[in-house]
């Protein structure tokens, strides 16, 4: 069926895709956008291109929690191959480097695992968005170019061993925002004396959308540019909020929170981050509970009050 034009409009939602292998992050978020006729969407944190797995797409007010769930921990499934380093760390690189992992055994892993538990401090691989005096490290890669890179701190809540087969093996990590599983799989093949890379990786969990039933893009093609069914593969606003402590305020505080006014003191709150709802139960702010029990907005997420009502807030609190 061709795709009839529609007048593009604003969504609000997340799309927990799950990303197809052999395509960037970004180039799955136009095909999606497209799609949708989206007018503002966006991810919630790159996968590379070979790996597959959960890759959030936000829709509107949605994009406003982008940020706060690139800070997110993250689940991962991850396939190592003993043997053979690649310059990318992963399929798609060149050989540049070779080991005999004949001898390697089930509890020489299993001991390199624990090596790699709790904080950790990984160097940043050069195939990585990371700039460098203006320029992402990936960029200099391509030129053949290696310069030092400082070593970052990572936190590895959980490694376990999945699977050992005769060519290397499998693990699951669920670790801090900004851990490379590249390095962290030619590190754990380092500790048994062995050249590594990734041949495969996938992503299982974010933030708070964790055991979730992902959707393909062949479940999207299936839609058929039906909107009734693409809006009805969407999770609404609230999903991703799940973890956060919620505060109840009436119109009249909803309203200062939006012109960048505090509110409060709420003495029911305890201080730091919370997620306000306005009295219609919908959420609208991600705010800060201060020393003090007075709230403050760090970033608006809700319908825009009415012009009445932020009117107001410029007159005495009427009692």
């Amino acid at each position: 069926m061709s795709r009839q034009h529609r007048e593009r409009t604003l969504i609000d939602g997340f799309l927990l895709l799950d990303k197809p292998a052999g395509v960037s992050s970004n180039n799955v978020l136009q095909q999606v956008r497209r799609l949708y006729d989206a007018e503002k969407a966006g991810h919630t944190g790159s996968l590379d291109p070979f790996a597959t797995g959960l890759l959030p797409i936000c829709f509107g007010q949605a994009t406003k929690l982008g940020g706060f769930l690139l800070e997110s921990d993250k689940r991962y499934q991850a396939q190592v191959l003993l043997g053979a380093q690649t310059t990318t760390g992963d399929p798609e690189g060149e050989v540049i480097a070779t080991s005999d992992a004949s001898s390697v055994t089930r509890e020489q892993i299993e001991a390199a695992l624990l090596n790699l538990t709790g904080e950790i401090e990984q160097i940043p691989p050069m195939y990585s968005a990371i700039k460098q005096a203006g320029r992402h490290l990936y960029e200099l890669a391509r030129e053949g170019v290696e310069v030092d890179r400082a070593p970052r701190r990572v936190t590895i809540h959980e490694l376990k061993l999945l699977d050992v087969d005769a060519s290397g093996f499998s693990f699951e990590v669920f670790c801090s925002k900004g851990t490379y599983i590249r390095t962290l799989g030619e590190d754990l093949a380092a500790l048994l004396g062995q050249r590594a890379h990734l041949i495969g990786l996938r992503r299982m969990e974010t933030g708070p959308f964790k055991q979730v039933k992902m959707v393909t893009m062949a479940d999207l093609h299936a839609c058929n540019f039906n909107v009734e069914r693409l809006n009805g593969l969407l999770m609404p606003l609230s999903a991703a909020l799940g973890d956060w402590r919620r505060l109840d305020v009436d119109d009249f505080d909803a309203a200062r929170l939006r012109r960048g006014l505090e509110c409060g003191p709420y003495l029911q709150a305890e201080p730091g981050e919370v997620i306000v709802y306005g009295s219609h139960g919908l959420a609208c702010s991600i705010a800060e509970v201060k020393a003090n029990l007075r709230v403050g907005s760090k970033r608006w997420i809700g319908p825009e009050p009415s012009e009445e009502m932020l009117a107001a807030t410029f007159s005495p609190r009427r009692q």
